[in-house]
């Protein structure tokens, strides 16, 4: 370590060493300070130059300070000499403090009369300085492959993805001859950690919960099973179809879809946590949230499954199919808040609204069948509607043909128990019954429509189309006839009136806004009592912004609070001392990496998580 004072004409030397990336000399004046650089050995050494300036009471305050590496030279002219390579350059104030109290220098005490060099020996500190110094990491190039044909799909429909169609954005891993592509994306799925919290997180939710309610696990899986349905009658690529179902709802958040609105009010400001931010300020956008657009954010760059990339690298396809499945609205949502790849959201924005496969418009419409036929089934066990009802609401002329099937289910469970059957539970086995037969109902309308569809788009030259547009749908063939439509538009309006407005599920929703709020609000307030995962998550983002980063783990605690309690305060335009809105940018990316934080939570985690806070 070097200190030197602001007005040494010597210091220009290291301004020429980071500009040009060359090295440059600095000389040894000191004899002490010599006999130290001569006893160097040949290694390359980490160098740190403070430079100063004095006050009136001769008190030294580092204002500056130089990174990068060194050798000795002893020149014959000059005498000892260290050969340096300036790699970066910081006036920030949170660095220059964090190094000084780090590294327990004193600039008068440390080093010797008349001296101004000294050697110290810190992993953390440079560990720390590293992430200065050091660009971050990044995947050096995207693998480029190609996929071959597999001989199990030739035999799919000629609008069918297929395995040699795939685009993926890095495309490490090698193909394998007897695992497709799509394959892969299922089996990724199935094994992150987004995945598996869907086991605890609420589809419609009672405060009265009880062990036969339904989760998000519970209703993808019955996703899975009848989008697999359709994708075989239609012969589709039933691994790209299912694949798509099992990520669909990777980011949802916890306490079904009131965690979402929750989150998304906070970010748009309509809460008054970060309210003051945005007011005034038209140029501040925190993206919102929805947690279709969660979940590309979630397996492109949240789950951490591998060395090289952040992400699961889903194809495209995988990845188009999981963001369409409901509406996109992309006026009101910001793409570029959940994923960063320009090639992504180029691919994703060629259609905003239709997945761009059969398969991903497969699993919108299995999605929309399966929330028909689940809420009816939490709707008959939470008592809020009975089997009489449910005959009442499909009395309507256009409504008997589904209502005769349930009738004919009520005639053969009759017949069955006038020869003595018995039944330990007589009306949840209809109930059971009555939600498998309207999802059949919708199976068999949605394929017969859809034939009709994909027949009249090959007519009209379809498949040419398909081909030179390079495998992509650009028209919904996917879809409800139009009877079929009406039926399912008309279910959703009795579970609204019976289910999602009863005072149960009202309870659970003011219950679950207010946990979200007040975990936004604890975070946001002091981020220190986030995840460390989380703030090294952050800090990663930070880096990939600025090179003005501390380790949140390892630095002084008080650079610490106030390096925080700047990024919260930032406005555009507030801080003079680095890039004019660097700190807004920071204050952005640790908004989102709350969110993130918040929206992977668990039911249970969230509970756990709000009252641990709330006793502290």
């Amino acid at each position: 370590m070097v200190k030197a004072l602001n007005t040494l004409p010597s210091l220009s030397h290291l301004d020429e060493s980071y500009a040009m990336k060359k090295e440059r000399f600095f000389n040894i004046t000191n004899d002490n300070d010599r006999d130290l650089v001569v006893n160097l050995s040949g290694n390359t050494y980490r160098i740190y130059f403070v430079i100063f300036r004095k006050e009136n009471d001769d008190k030294k305050i580092p204002e500056k300070i130089y990174l990068g590496e060194c050798q000795k030279a002893c020149a014959a002219e000059y005498g000892p000499s260290l050969k340096c390579l300036i790699q970066h350059k910081t006036e920030n104030k949170a660095i220059i403090d964090n190094f000084m109290s780090c590294s327990e220098i004193d600039l008068d005490e440390d080093f010797e009369q008349g001296s101004y060099v000294t050697i110290e020996t810190s992993l953390s500190l440079i560990k720390q300085m590293d992430l200065i110094v050091n660009p971050p990491y990044a995947i050096s190039q995207n693998v480029l492959r190609s996929f071959g044909p597999l001989y199990e799909e030739e035999e799919l429909h000629v609008l069918a993805q297929r395995n040699e169609y795939c685009i993926r954005e890095y495309g490490i891993a090698a193909p394998q001859t007897n695992r497709g592509e799509f394959q892969r994306d299922y089996e990724r799925i199935t094994h992150s950690k987004a995945f598996r919290r869907m086991v605890d997180k609420a589809q419609i939710f009672s405060a009265d919960k009880g062990d036969h309610y339904r989760t998000r696990m519970t209703h993808t899986l019955a996703v899975c099973q009848i989008a697999r349905g359709l994708s075989k009658e239609l012969n589709l690529n039933s691994f790209l179809t299912e694949a798509i179902a099992l990520g669909h709802d990777l980011g949802h958040t916890p306490f079904g879809h009131q965690g979402e609105r929750t989150l998304n009010s906070i970010l748009k400001g309509e809460k008054p946590i970060i309210k003051q931010n945005i007011e005034g300020n038209a140029d501040i956008n925190y993206g919102g949230f929805k947690h279709n657009y969660h979940s590309l954010r979630v397996a492109s760059h949240l789950e951490e499954e591998y060395i090289e990339f952040n992400g699961l690298d889903l194809s495209y396809q995988t990845l188009d199919g999981m963001w369409k499945h409901t509406k996109t609205k992309v006026n009101e949502y910001s793409l570029e808040a959940f994923i960063f790849s320009s090639e992504l959201r180029k691919y994703l924005l060629r259609n905003n609204e239709i997945p761009l496969s059969l398969e991903g418009q497969v699993v919108r419409i299995a999605d929309e069948i399966a929330q028909r036929s689940h809420d009816l089934e939490d709707a008959f066990s939470a008592k809020r509607l009975s089997i009489s009802q449910l005959y009442d609401y499909l009395s309507l002329r256009k409504m008997s043909n589904l209502k005769s099937q349930i009738e004919n289910i009520e005639t053969s469970l009759k017949n069955l128990e006038d020869r003595h059957r018995i039944f330990v539970d007589k009306d949840e086995l209809m109930q059971s019954r009555i939600s498998a037969q309207i999802i059949q109902y919708f199976i068999l309308d949605v394929v017969k429509q859809s034939n009709i569809n994909i027949d009249r788009y090959l007519t009209d030259g379809g498949e040419a189309e398909f081909r030179k547009s390079g495998y992509i749908i650009d028209k919904s063939l996917i879809d409800f006839s139009s009877s079929g439509k009406k039926l399912c538009n008309y279910l959703e309006r009795i579970i609204t009136k019976k289910v999602i407005n009863s005072s149960e599920v009202s309870l659970f929703d003011s219950n679950g806004e207010s946990i979200i709020e007040s975990l936004f609000h604890s975070y946001y307030n002091n981020p220190r009592l986030l995840h460390k995962g989380t703030l090294r998550r952050i800090m990663r983002d930070f880096r990939s912004i600025s090179s003005n980063v501390i380790d949140f783990e390892d630095a002084d605690p008080e650079v610490i609070k106030k390096e925080w309690e700047k990024i919260i305060k930032a406005k555009p335009g507030s801080d003079k001392d680095i890039a004019e809105n660097e700190y807004l940018e920071k204050n952005k990316i640790l908004v989102r990496n709350i969110v993130d934080f918040i929206a992977g939570m668990t039911d249970s985690y969230a509970i756990c998580e709000y009252n641990k806070i709330a006793r502290s």
